[in-house]
């Protein structure tokens, strides 16, 4: 009895609480992630330094742990955890993905394709 005068009451007060917001659009979006974001697209070839997480062999490609990035001058640490998938620019590439051990800190460049992928186009000390 008491358990369904508590549904109830919710089933009340939730309609009556509920906000009506707008979906966010692509511009709109507060710059906590807006930034994180933009960083990541890598449109344009840029260095970065990462530590191997693991490989995918189903998709032949690499997680890494972004740690800095290369701004032309210096290396700039990032300042959260970031995660992501790297594809390499070719198979033999790939052979040496499988080289790397999980921790290691590798250096190397990479850029966004047409599918939307990061590739590594050369790495660094390879």
């Amino acid at each position: 009895m008491s358990r369904s005068i508590v549904l109830a009451g919710l089933l009340v007060v939730l309609p009556a609480s509920g906000h009506s917001q707008e979906p966010l659009q692509p511009g709109d979006l507060p710059p906590e992630i807006e930034v994180p974001i933009t960083q990541m697209r890598f449109d344009h070839a840029t260095r970065i330094e990462g530590r191997v997480l693991y490989l995918d062999t189903y998709d032949d490609a690499m997680w890494i742990e972004w740690l800095r990035v290369h701004d032309g001058r210096q290396w700039l640490s990032i300042s959260d955890r970031r995660q992501f998938v790297v594809y390499p620019a070719s198979p033999e590439m790939f052979a040496t993905f499988k080289a790397f051990p999980k921790g290691a800190v590798i250096r190397m460049t990479i850029q966004r394709d047409r599918d939307g992928k990061r590739r590594v186009l050369f790495l660094e000390g390879a």
